[in-house]
């Protein structure tokens, strides 16, 4: 089932395009949007909530886009999880989550901080009285107070140590909801997406089901990220191209980075299907071997 779908989305900010001509579908067993920043995953993510209009193209709820959908419904549908420091500092941890919950719902409050493994006694505190991961626990339970069907999760995980990152993830899985996960982390979408969509300069440039992307990238971008991920007891990563070239502006983007990088990437290739996922390179299926 698909609750939320882009269709052909191009976003800017101003004159400035960030994402170009993107469609994907939000399915069932978790999404991930992967990238280094400046990618044009949190740009489209703010799409999928509504914040930002397409300059071209279409975010459809359902039946309806998302400018005819009936917003009271979708806001109760579909919630966002940001990083901790969303917390209003001024704001007790018990009126922050209870902000969401109408006046006769409040007495939740207790039933959801414990839903996310809190204790009901740090309603009183305010965030800068809790760690770092118990102030992304409260951030969770306010997105759970509405009872939503998908999250959307903006690098939820990113300034948490290890461990608690840990307890989070074992958190997020546990949950009776579906979501999409914007991330750079690798670890982190394996755990809980079960398809994945690679953006490079705000283009899709793989699709398909995570653990096939994981294990055996079809692009060269993929790839760089895969490999870029430090191995406990290994040597350092070791970069793969030019990383420090901007996207190119003609032809394939990331042409300018690419260690395969031949004559035909001065045409920027549309994305096909090689070994059930949609990659968009000249060059696959030697990236593939």
């Amino acid at each position: 089932m698909t609750m939320l779908r882009a269709e052909g989305v191009t976003l800017g900010y101003g004159r400035t395009p960030v994402v170009h001509d993107v469609t994907l579908d939000l399915t069932d067993g978790g999404v991930g949007l992967i990238g280094e920043s400046g990618s044009g995953k949190t740009t489209l993510a703010r799409a999928f909530l509504g914040l930002l209009t397409p300059t071209s193209g279409n975010i459809w709820y359902g039946q309806q886009t998302l400018k005819k959908a009936d917003m009271r419904a979708f806001r109760r549908d579909v919630q966002p999880v940001f990083q901790a420091e969303a917390l209003d500092p001024r704001m007790r941890v018990g009126a922050s989550i209870a902000e969401a919950l109408p006046r006769s719902a409040r007495y939740r409050v207790p039933e959801l901080l414990d839903q996310v493994g809190l204790s009901p006694d740090l309603a009183t505190r305010r965030p800068h009285q809790l760690s770092g991961g118990q102030r992304q626990r409260v951030v969770i339970a306010r997105a759970l107070a509405v009872g939503p069907r998908l999250l959307i999760l903006d690098e939820p995980t990113s300034a948490l140590d290890v461990t608690v990152q840990a307890r989070i993830l074992d958190l997020l899985a546990g949950l009776d909801t579906e979501h999409l996960l914007i991330t750079h982390n690798l670890a982190v979408v394996g755990r809980l997406c079960r398809t994945s969509h690679v953006l490079f300069a705000g283009r899709v440039v793989e699709s398909g089901p995570t653990a096939d992307i994981l294990a055996r990238p079809a692009h060269p971008y993929t790839l760089a990220l895969r490999d870029a991920v430090p191995k406990l007891g290994g040597e350092p990563p070791v970069a793969r191209g030019r990383t420090e070239a901007r996207p190119a502006e003609t032809g394939c983007a990331f042409r300018l980075r690419c260690p395969l990088a031949a004559p035909e990437c001065a045409t920027a290739p549309a994305l096909k299907e090689v070994e059930g996922r949609q990659v968009a390179c000249h060059r696959a299926e030697d990236v593939l071997g």
